[in-house]
């Protein structure tokens, strides 16, 4: 994953004996490689829904922005995917936009990102050679990192959401970090489990070791996050608990928080940022 820095002239150069623009594309990791532009892949979504009007396109990925919620979302959802969504696609240089004929007459959103080509550079002089990186460089040094939080142990962590991909990609990510995890699909199964390390299961056996850490979604069927949180806290639990949710109003934030949530991650966030509050 990476982001374009500015795309002004002093980015753009040319290798010698070559006609090819080459671009300097910074990685997350601050590292730098060069690339060719390659045109860009598109992808257009069309929907028959219910339109919208010239003064909604304008605002539509705005942050928080919602029309007629509560007829056409069921008073649900935070107004923040569209405005999350443009935000990244920004960072890798492409565009989201969105066009609509009239209310009820549907929608259509395209999206638009650059392609690259990462040339060979082993041959090329050293002076190149010191900002370019190949990709299994990059693949070695990330493996080659350790967070902090696991320099003297690994960390026992329980990952709860209701959507399975979510939860997948998470503990696959923590897991290659060193992390052992646990996964819930809503409050009242992390509950469960929580109980199940302070006491032992409903079927005799003994407590489980305890969680160093709960990761845990705001909105979920069955049980939502802020009342699992109340209910961990009430069973006399003090373990660290990072709630993740959409809902970043200052509200929905300060009551996670009240709920015994000790700190609170916005979606989409990085992993680094998670690790830093395991600290």
């Amino acid at each position: 994953s990476y982001h374009m820095t500015s795309m002004d002239e002093e980015r753009r150069v040319k290798w010698k004996g070559s006609s090819s623009w080459v671009e300097k594309i910074e990685l997350h990791n601050k590292q730098e490689v060069l690339a060719t532009p390659r045109g860009h892949f598109q992808l257009t979504v069309q929907d028959t829904g219910v339109g919208m009007s010239p003064d909604e396109i304008i605002k539509l990925f705005g942050e928080g922005v919602q029309f007629n919620a509560h007829a056409l979302q069921a008073g649900k959802g935070s107004g923040l995917g569209l405005f999350i969504a443009k935000g990244l696609v920004n960072q890798h240089n492409g565009t989201l936009e969105a066009t609509s004929e009239g209310l009820d007459k549907g929608a259509t959103f395209t999206l638009k990102l650059p392609l690259y080509h990462v040339p060979d550079l082993s041959s090329e002089s050293d002076e190149h050679q010191e900002t370019s990186t190949s990709v299994s460089d990059l693949e070695k040094s990330n493996n080659d990192e350790t967070p902090s939080c696991a320099e003297d142990r690994d960390l026992r962590l329980l990952v709860v959401d209701d959507h399975p991909s979510n939860r997948k990609l998470l503990c696959r990510l923590l897991e290659s970090k060193g992390h052992q995890c646990d996964m819930a699909e809503n409050g009242q199964v992390a509950l469960e489990m929580v109980r199940d390390t302070m006491w032992g299961s409903s079927e005799g056996d003994e407590a489980l070791e305890p969680y160093d850490c709960i990761l845990m979604d705001y909105e979920m069927p069955v049980m939502n996050g802020p009342t699992a949180s109340s209910l961990i806290r009430e069973l006399g639990c003090d373990v660290f608990i990072i709630g993740i949710t959409g809902n970043v109003l200052s509200d929905d934030v300060q009551y996670f928080k009240s709920r015994g949530a000790n700190a609170i991650l916005p979606k989409p966030f990085q992993l680094s940022t998670l690790e830093d509050l395991f600290m």
